[in-house]
């Protein structure tokens, strides 16, 4: 039996907030994946002001592991296409802009994403 590769996925901040409070269904989709995320992801996950200590301190571990995405010229030049035709916010259409750029699914929980499936591979939970 071959081994598998691990698949690459861009995690929207939404799967990652529902992993960490325990949601089931994001298990099976993230284990074995190599996870990368937008730096808008390290912004809204680092930047929570309600974590207790010991949660600030898993969730720092947990992003360490994570593969995060700056902002290029072509990842802004993407989002911006994503803000003006399809009318996504802001962050939305970098964390989308990302993984069109990278070539991997996102996985996310928003379902406003479908208008994008002809532009990128989606992994809705």
């Amino acid at each position: 039996m071959y081994a598998m590769a691990a698949k690459p996925l861009l995690v929207d901040t939404n799967v990652l907030i529902h992993h960490w409070n325990g949601d089931k269904r994001t298990t099976p989709l993230l284990d074995g994946a190599i996870i990368h995320v937008s730096f808008i992801t390290e912004i809204e996950i680092l930047g929570y002001h309600g974590y207790t200590a010991h949660e600030r301190a898993k969730v720092v571990t947990d992003m360490a592991a994570i593969h995060i995405m700056d902002m290029d010229a072509g990842i802004k030049s993407t989002a911006i296409d994503l803000c003006s035709r399809h009318r996504l916010k802001l962050a939305d259409s970098i964390i989308a802009a990302t993984a069109i750029r990278l070539g991997i699914a996102l996985l996310t929980e928003d379902k406003h994403f479908r208008k994008l499936k002809n532009k990128l591979e989606l992994v809705l939970i």
